[in-house]
């Protein structure tokens, strides 16, 4: 007798649940920044800002228009400009590179350890030169470097 294989359908992601619960708030919010006509800086952003300093036990909070010009800014305030180099991993979003790229530095590449899929801890050693001025991780699916808190590398981690 032969086996019939039955096929399953698995979402990869149903936040149709959570959306349902939430939908009558984010429709409310949508339509006072609507209703506004201010759809850039305004009360909204502000009450963000605001929210999100407080949550997080800071003074203040920069709402940014996306995740490619906060790693910009935290780069620059990591003082990194044109000459210098950011090692970090191609396992992550385009935005990462992209972010380097912008502050005029070079992103150099280093591959990942297959367990934890973050950066190899031996190969950010060994791609050090007198230009690298930090490292640049990406956290992949949540599962952060354990050798980040006893690394004793003589650079150090971009803070962001």
């Amino acid at each position: 007798m032969r086996e019939v294989a039955t096929r399953i359908n698995v979402p990869f992601l149903d936040l149709s649940e959570q959306h349902r619960r939430i939908a009558p708030a984010i429709k409310a919010a949508i339509d006072e920044v609507i209703s506004r006509s201010q759809f850039i800086l305004g009360p909204a952003v502000e009450q963000f800002e605001k929210a999100f300093a407080e949550y997080n036990g800071v003074d203040h909070c920069v709402a940014l228009n996306n995740g490619t010009t906060a790693l910009q800014l935290a780069l620059h305030a990591c003082d990194i400009g044109p000459g210098d180099e950011v090692i970090t991993t191609p396992h992550t979003w385009i935005s990462t590179t992209w972010a380097i790229s912008y502050v005029g530095a070079k992103p150099v590449y280093v591959d990942i350890d297959p367990e934890s899929y973050n950066m190899d801890p031996k190969l950010v050693q060994q791609a050090i030169t007198p230009r690298t001025k930090r490292f640049c991780r990406s956290i992949y699916m949540g599962r952060h470097a354990s050798w980040l808190r006893s690394s004793r590398l003589p650079i150090k981690m971009a803070s962001f």
